[in-house]
């Protein structure tokens, strides 16, 4: 093999492997999200060796390493998704992560154009798909509820509401009562306009005695 079909052979797609973990990473550090340059970068140098070092061992053997690469990075992935508040954060960067392996690998087996049009198509994803959710204001956040009062129709009727329109419901409604009070716990996911549009309805029910939320 001469050093020209070898640098072509491996050491071209290192190169663009690398380069598509540049710019991932710089989109992230831009951005002051985790998993910046370093981390993206590493993820695409280290997925392609792996599978430019499987090339040298046999078609059987790529597959095989590819498919483990995978799922190595979704375990890196699940490391940077974290729950707090009802509320699951760094599922973006975790799929940046497998889409950068992605990219990767398809740059490490020499299809330079299809790594090339998809690392373009993230890049401009990320930010105006962002910008998008933003205007639509549709992040999602699971709020828990201990609402007491006196049990009124009116009471029961505004949470049936929210329940029934809410994103998801997580967990039952349950009632416990005392002393001619009842205590309703429940939880459910919405966009934090309608949590606070709920609350206020429920502030406006003058048997509310007591709202808290989690």
């Amino acid at each position: 093999m001469s050093d020209s079909s070898s640098i072509i052979e491996f050491l071209m797609p290192l190169a663009v492997a690398a380069m598509i973990g540049l710019l991932l990473g710089l989109e992230r550090e831009m951005a002051h999200k985790p998993a910046g340059l370093r981390t993206q970068f590493l993820v695409a140098v280290a997925t392609a060796l792996f599978v430019l070092s499987a090339k040298t061992l046999g078609r059987d053997d790529v597959g095989k390493i590819a498919a483990n690469v995978l799922t190595g990075l979704g375990f890196l992935g699940a490391g940077v998704i974290l729950e707090h508040r009802g509320t699951v954060r760094g599922l973006t960067t975790a799929a940046l992560i497998w889409a950068n392996g992605a990219l990767s690998l398809t740059a490490a087996l020499g299809n330079y154009y299809l790594a090339a049009t998809g690392a373009a198509i993230t890049l401009i994803a990320l930010p105006v798909l962002g910008a998008v959710e933003r205007k639509m204001a549709t992040k999602c956040g699971v709020f828990r509820y201990q609402v007491t009062a006196r049990e009124t129709a009116q009471l029961a009727q505004t949470v049936r509401d929210a329940l029934s329109h809410c994103h998801f419901q997580e967990g039952p409604l349950t009632f416990d009562r005392q002393d001619g009070k009842v205590v309703m716990r429940f939880a459910f996911c919405n966009p934090p306009t309608r949590h606070q549009e709920f609350v206020t309805s429920l502030q406006k029910i003058p048997d509310v005695l007591d709202i808290k939320m989690e």
